[in-house]
């Protein structure tokens, strides 16, 4: 494991070896000696001349021998010990006095000997702890960094944070710990650090970034350490990105279940009482317009006939409302291109906003199509508007533009990116929301307008219209800094459907063709049976699909028109009219519903305008889809 510690003093400078022990032990011999020298030099001798001479002289080097001999048997085991002492300094594995004495000398060739066997198993444990910290810590799958606690400049580097951030080792080993944090994070790093202590450790998640500037999220874990000869911090880092993305995809995920069933409970709510709800406010318009029509003009009640009316009409507004926020509602989708939906609701836009507002529209080129109910999407945007409207009371600007969704913001938005998107962005520069708010919008019901001022269906309406096609909605909003609404929408490569063509008015709606009417409401039934029959038509009427086979099979004479709710009580619309159709070839079929609660009962049925009816409707929108129907040429079987 590279570092940044000093290289280790492993010479010792040699301890100098010469004749200085022997000269000073020499030396000391020669002084014991030099006393009885002197005695015998100073002592009278009865015969002087050569023999006093050899004396002096033999007396000389007897003290000399003397002193050779024992400062050398003191010297040598000194200098032994001496020679140990070094060996042992510099490092030189295995070595041990070999003075085997029972002397002072003995003893401490001993204790040197004890002292190099000590010191050899503790470098020995050393050498193995640090042999076993190296290989965790060069091994270690997961990315490690030390660095200094006052300098915070990076000490080592294992090879799994070399590959993670991308730097080559050297240049690692060049920077500080602050270069390899998300600048973002720097200021939160700085309140964060605390100073040096023995056995502390500290753990977060931290934004980094590598050496390609790629952001990371990096779950640390740090702990204080001196092993590198100084006061360190060892940290390992765990990558969570892709965890977090994909806690932060659950997150939204479980925020869309949350809110999908939210609408399920009132898509429950309101399909539970729609259908009954549709049939009474069917029956109110029908009997309201036949009551109109053998009403003069002048008839003190026709007002009031048509104030019930009017009411009525607006339930039925109010009935298509909640089923299109619940997704229950029966749509005819088309393949548009939504650049023409845009630019036919810009004066439209404009005139809703008001000159205190700008409006301003950007197309983006090679856009592609979207599938989607043209006159939901047409709602959507001006529902969109009209909040954008209230939140810019003392005026701003409404930006509305197109473009196809980038890489980046498929990830952004969380998007399947094996899909192509297009988005409608609608931003305008108002009041803002706060995260409070934001979390409750798409709520039905849900309203910060004044009490009278606003349903709480406009943006759940927008959800489940979007939700119904395919789509997503995505919200970006603070207060002071206005709203942006993203409708993205999944994006076709087929060529846009004619939206230029107009539903057939019939001129005459008149006709004395046979009508097999199937319907189990009582009220509709009467009211579209009277509706027909003063219109000419002979009417046919069944309360349910097994009358209807049985008064096909005894009515001899030619059925033209099979006109039948789709959801009823045992033999559904669909199951009538294949029978029928077999039973008679050619017959046109009329299909009516407000909703239905299980697609399988609409699989096959064709939502064309020209052969489906939603409910509620008037007697007069009956006689014309009727006519329509049969003017059209016969089905082939």
């Amino acid at each position: 494991m590279p570092d940044r510690t000093p290289p280790e003093q492993d010479d010792v400078p040699p301890v100098q070896r010469g004749t200085g022990l022997r000269t000073r032990l020499l030396g000391m011999a020669l002084i014991v000696s030099t006393p009885p020298l002197l005695v015998s030099l100073l002592t009278p001798m009865p015969n002087s001349g050569w023999r006093g001479v050899l004396l002096f002289g033999g007396a000389l080097i007897v003290s000399i021998a003397l002193a050779v001999y024992f400062g050398t048997k003191i010297s040598r085991p000194v200098q032994a010990l001496i020679d140990d002492a070094h060996a042992l300094a510099v490092g030189v594995a295995g070595h041990r006095s070999r003075i085997r004495s029972s002397d002072e000398i003995g003893s401490l060739a001993t204790a040197l000997n004890q002292m190099a066997e000590t010191v050899e198993r503790r470098n020995a444990a050393l050498a193995d702890s640090e042999r076993r910290y190296r290989f965790l810590f060069d091994s270690n799958p997961l990315p490690m960094w030390a660095w200094d606690a006052d300098t915070m400049l990076v000490l080592a580097v294992n090879e799994a944070a070399v590959e993670k951030y991308g730097y080559d080792r050297d240049a690692f080993l060049s920077l500080r710990i602050l270069d390899l944090l998300d600048p973002a994070e720097h200021a939160r790093f700085s309140g964060a650090r605390l100073p040096f202590s023995e056995s502390k450790q500290s753990a977060g998640t931290w934004l980094h970034r590598t050496a390609t500037g790629r952001q990371l999220e990096m779950e640390v874990i740090t702990t204080s350490s001196r092993r590198l000869g100084r006061a360190s911090w060892l940290s390992v880092g765990i990558d969570v990105t892709a965890r977090r993305e994909a806690e932060r995809a659950l997150a939204r995920s479980e925020d869309q279940l949350r809110q999908s069933q939210k609408m399920e409970a009132i898509g429950t709510f309101a399909g539970g009482i729609s259908h009954d709800f549709s049939n009474l406010l069917t029956g109110m318009l029908g009997y309201c317009d036949l009551a109109l029509a053998m009403m003069s003009a002048d008839d003190p009640v026709r007002r009031d006939v048509s104030e019930i009316r009017a009411l009525a009409v607006r339930g039925t507004d109010l009935s298509k409302q909640i089923l299109a926020v619940s997704r229950k509602l029966v749509v005819q989708p088309t393949v548009l291109d939504p650049n023409t939906v845009i630019m036919g609701l810009d004066r439209l836009l404009r005139r809703l906003m008001g000159e205190h507002i700008e409006v301003s529209t950007t197309l983006g080129g090679d856009l592609g199509t979207i599938r989607i109910d043209a006159a939901q999407l047409e709602q959507v945007m001006l529902n969109l508007a009209s909040n954008a409207r209230d939140a810019m009371p003392s005026g701003g600007t409404l930006r509305v533009s197109t473009a196809r969704v980038s890489e980046a913001e498929v990830q952004t938005f969380g998007l399947d990116a094996h899909r192509e998107w297009i988005v409608i962005r609608v931003a305008d520069s108002g009041v803002g929301m706060t995260d409070a708010v934001l979390e409750h919008i798409f709520e039905p019901f849900f309203t910060t307008k004044e009490r009278g001022k606003g349903t709480g269906l406009g943006l759940p309406l927008a959800y489940g219209m979007i939700d119904q096609a395919g789509g997503e909605i995505r919200v970006n909003s603070a207060p002071g800094h206005g709203t942006t609404f993203h409708l993205l929408l999944p994006r076709l490569g087929e060529l846009p459907t004619d939206l230029t063509v107009e539903e057939e008015v019939p001129e005459v709606l008149t006709g004395q063709e046979t009508v097999l009417l199937t319907e189990d409401e009582d009220s509709v039934r009467a009211v579209a049976t009277a509706a027909l029959e003063r219109r000419g038509y002979r009417v046919l009427a069944a309360a349910d699909g097994d009358s209807a086979i049985a008064i096909s099979r005894a009515f001899p004479g030619r059925i033209d028109l099979l006109v039948t709710d789709v959801v009823m009580p045992g033999m559904n619309g669909r199951e009538l009219a294949e029978q029928l159709e077999i039973m008679r070839p050619g017959l046109r079929v009329l299909f009516v519903s407000g909703y239905t609660d299980d697609a399988v009962l609409l699989k096959g049925v064709s939502l064309d305008e020209r052969t489906f009816l939603q409910k509620p409707f008037t007697s007069l929108q009956l006689a014309k889809r009727v006519r329509v129907v049969l003017d059209q040429s016969p089905r082939v079987s």
